[in-house]
This record gives C-alpha cells, structure tokens and sequence, in this order.
C-alpha cells in the first residue's frame, strides 16, 4: 500500500511540475526594426540564459521551466541577418539556436500585454575589431615580374588583394594600399598602414620562375626580434631597386620600415602568394 501511494505521489508532483511549464507558442520575426519575437502564453515571463559565440556566429537563448508548442521548429531562414533557426527540447527547458550570416549586436528583453520576448538585432554597430591592411604588391610604372603571355605581377596582386578585401570586409576593417594599377612608393605603403592605425599588413606578391617543377606558398612575417631578420626575407622576389634606383625589394623595405621603432605600431605579416611564371615563353 505504501508503494502504491509513493507511486502515486510521485505521478502527482511530475503532473505538477509539467503543468507549471510556461508554454512558448510561435516564432516570429518583425522587420522593421529587425527582431526576432517569441510568443509566451500567459502573463508569466520565464527566465532564460543567453550566450553568443562571435566565432561561430550563433546565439544561444534558453527558457527555463518551459515547453515549446509544435509551431516552435527549425527554420531555414536565409534573411539579412540570421541565416537559421534551431530548436532544441529537453528536460524542462527549451533551447534556441540561432546562426547568422555576420557578426552582430544584440538586445533581450520582455515585453507585455501579450507576454513576448524579444531579440532586437543591429548589424549596422557590429564590432570589427581589427583593422587589416591589404597590399597589393608594385603597380603602376612597376609591373612586378612578367610572366607568359604577358601576364604582371601588379595585375594579379591587385586581383587577389580585391578577392582577400570582399571576404574580409564582413567582419574586419580593411584598408587597401592601391585599389587601381597606382604606383605607390615602398615608405608609403607602411605608412599608410601606420595612419590607418591597423592591426596586421598583408603584402601579395606572386613567384616568378623559369622552372615548370616549382609550386605552393611563402608566408614571411614580421619578427619582434630586433635582429636583421626582417632585411632577409625575401631576397628571391623581384626588385624594385634595380628599375628604380633602390638597394632592396619591396618585401624586404616594407618589413625593414615595419622593424624600424617609427613603424612598430601595426604588426607585419607579409604573405608571398606563388604564382609560377614561365619566364620569356610566348603562345603561338
């Protein structure tokens, strides 16, 4: 008789408990201001967690003491902002995944008479933290090397710094050195990193060869060693000097007035794509 009753007791609290659980009705979204609304039934706000991952771009929401009716469902919603929604039960909570398409910020909060919450987004005050400086190698009177059918050096850096800038832009500041086949000297292109007041300097450069075995990538960066390190990277690129009246390549005088104390605000990292030429053939 006692296991019966203790039985019973139990069956009555588990009751008890699960009718306690705020109900979340329906998932919207309202575009102007951009927000996200979860309808809750009744007057009763749940408490909730909330957690954003910049890294991956999603934010974490979770409701205690509730259960989510069959209209809360994963959601594909490719929109300006979130790209899906994901919905996770379990226990006497509900979870919410959503995933966006960029960084962003946000605010939480409850609003009455309907009981609702409220995700507002605004991806126009995202944080870009960092400042990148993008250097497309020579230009202008330089063309870099020459490669077949006549293809340059700067024409192509130019084309690969413009790719890096439209993938970057999302989520850092990105400054360019030239965006057209401009000359710029080799003291301006740190400084126009230094005025920027930018994080990191990525310089592009492709490989010249007469060899048809050569390929891959060269990654040379800044050392904070005050040592000549950064004078020697780079003695295979090709020459400004020799055209144009300079004792060094463009790598080696960029990372040389990067080491200098005058030029230690921004960090280095100058990144030689390959690219293999074959030096003096022509189609036919």
């Amino acid at each position: 008789m006692k296991k019966i009753n203790l039985v019973l007791l139990f069956f009555i609290l588990t009751t008890i408990g699960f009718s306690n659980q705020i109900l979340l009705k329906n998932l919207r979204f309202n575009g102007n201001p951009p927000q996200m609304v979860i309808d809750v039934e009744g007057n009763i706000k749940p408490k909730y967690n909330i957690s954003y991952d910049e890294q991956n771009r999603y934010l974490f929401v979770e409701f205690l003491n509730t259960k989510a009716s069959s209209n809360l469902k994963n959601k594909i919603i490719n929109g300006s902002y979130v790209k899906n929604i994901k919905i996770r039960k379990y226990n006497n909570s509900t979870g919410i995944f959503i995933f966006f398409k960029n960084n962003i910020n946000y605010s939480a909060c409850y609003w009455s008479n309907p009981t609702r919450f409220v995700l507002n987004f605004d991806k126009n005050k995202a944080k870009k933290e960092y400042t990148i400086i993008i250097d497309a190698g020579h230009g202008g009177k330089d063309p870099g090397a020459t490669g077949f059918n006549r293809y340059h050096e700067k024409d192509i850096a130019l084309k690969i710094a413009k790719y890096l800038k439209t993938n970057l832009r999302k989520d850092f500041n990105v400054i360019m050195t030239r965006t057209k086949d401009s000359f710029i000297s080799l003291s301006g292109r740190p400084n126009i990193g230094n005025k920027a007041k930018g994080d990191f300097f990525v310089s592009i450069h492709l490989n010249a060869s007469n060899s048809s075995q050569g390929s891959g990538a060269d990654i040379f960066y800044f050392s904070r060693t005050e040592s000549n390190y950064a004078k020697k990277v780079a003695i295979f690129e090709n020459s400004v000097g020799s055209k144009f009246g300079e004792n060094a390549d463009d790598i080696t005088l960029i990372m040389g007035q990067l080491f200098y104390k005058k030029n230690k605000e921004i960090s280095a990292k100058v990144v030689s794509r390959s690219w293999i030429y074959y030096k003096h053939l022509r189609y036919k």
